[in-house]
């Protein structure tokens, strides 16, 4: 039995809703994380404000990409947080990358790994600040300098950029990463904040694609909002309050309720471009029966064909990860 099967099988039916719907949910969203990439891809995670749960977020779908995919995944901590994204995905602790005069001029995917610490998943680990001497935020010219030698040796880089003022070097964030996840808590004043820096990233002149996480780290529980923002080209995606996740050490994702892996499920395959070869129909959200789903534009002002189909199949952003109790 494949971990994937074992995953379907061990997750409650009460918390499933639809059994049909729901494995044909999660069934859709593990070949999304699985399919090839044509080129290597940059994911940013990134917050207006502290405390709304990036680093976790980014070390779990992290560590869930890099478990699923074949390819190699590389994550780069830029937030210098005492508990950053590789703590998070479960990074030995006091482990960190060697310098190496090979990654720097690497020629081979070997070379691109060399000196760089693997967590239990498979995730290669960089942190910018090894040892973790300064609390500010990594300067992007940082990234830069150790990221741009080997990221083409990896299937995805993710990196956590922590806390960035919009007004600042958000723009240096987005030049770095083909993704934008934007991190926020999951009430009405942090979802509309996070929504109003959408048009921000989206003029920057790579066209990034950007996507929201709204996390719940106080047990907000149906005082989240229910639409954020007017984009129908933004998935939304909502990962619930989890106990497991306060604690004051990492936890496998084998010990996450069964609602917060789904919706790691739903952000990761949130994060990876629609378009392929095999694109599935569906991509990665069933709604549940009490949820109409996304407003649509007027027929005379609607997307492309491309971002109908992000609007119809891709988009998480209204489901209600509330709708079954614990």
């Amino acid at each position: 039995m494949s971990a994937f099967e074992a995953f379907v099988r061990s997750a409650p039916l009460a918390l499933l809703g639809s059994v049909s719907a729901r494995v044909h949910e999660v069934t859709a969203v593990d070949e999304i994380v699985r399919r090839p990439l044509p080129v290597s891809r940059r994911i940013g995670f990134v917050q207006a404000r502290g405390g709304a749960g990036a680093s976790s977020t980014a070390g779990y779908v992290a560590a869930l990409l890099a478990r699923r995919r074949p390819g190699l995944v590389l994550g780069v901590d830029a937030s210098r947080g005492p508990r950053g994204m590789l703590w998070q995905a479960g990074a030995p602790v006091g482990s960190a990358a060697a310098p190496s005069s090979r990654r720097r001029t690497a020629r081979r995917s070997v070379d691109a790994v060399d000196g760089l610490p693997r967590t239990p998943s498979g995730l290669y680990a960089l942190s910018l600040d090894p040892r973790g001497e300064s609390r500010a935020v990594a300067a992007a010219a940082g990234w830069f300098d150790e990221v741009t030698p080997i990221s083409r040796f990896f299937d995805l880089v993710v990196t956590d950029w922590g806390v960035r003022d919009w007004r600042a070097d958000l723009t240096d964030v987005v030049s770095a990463s083909r993704t934008v996840c934007i991190v926020a808590r999951a009430d009405r004043h942090a979802a509309e904040e996070a929504a109003a820096l959408v048009p921000a990233v989206k003029d920057h002149p790579d066209r990034p694609d950007v996507v929201i996480a709204l996390v719940d780290v106080g047990d907000a529980g149906r005082a989240a909002p229910v639409t954020v923002g007017d984009d129908p080209t933004v998935p939304v995606v909502r990962v619930p309050y989890d106990a497991a996740r306060s604690g004051g050490r990492p936890v496998s994702s084998a010990a996450l309720g069964t609602r917060t892996r789904i919706a790691y499920g739903r952000l990761a395959a949130a994060l990876l471009p629609l378009d392929g070869p095999q694109a599935p129909q569906a991509r990665g959200t069933t709604r549940p029966a009490d949820d109409p789903g996304p407003t649509r534009p007027p027929a005379d002002d609607r997307p492309s064909e491309r971002r109908r189909a992000r609007d119809r199949d891709a988009r998480p952003g209204v489901v209600d990860d509330q709708e079954a109790g614990r």
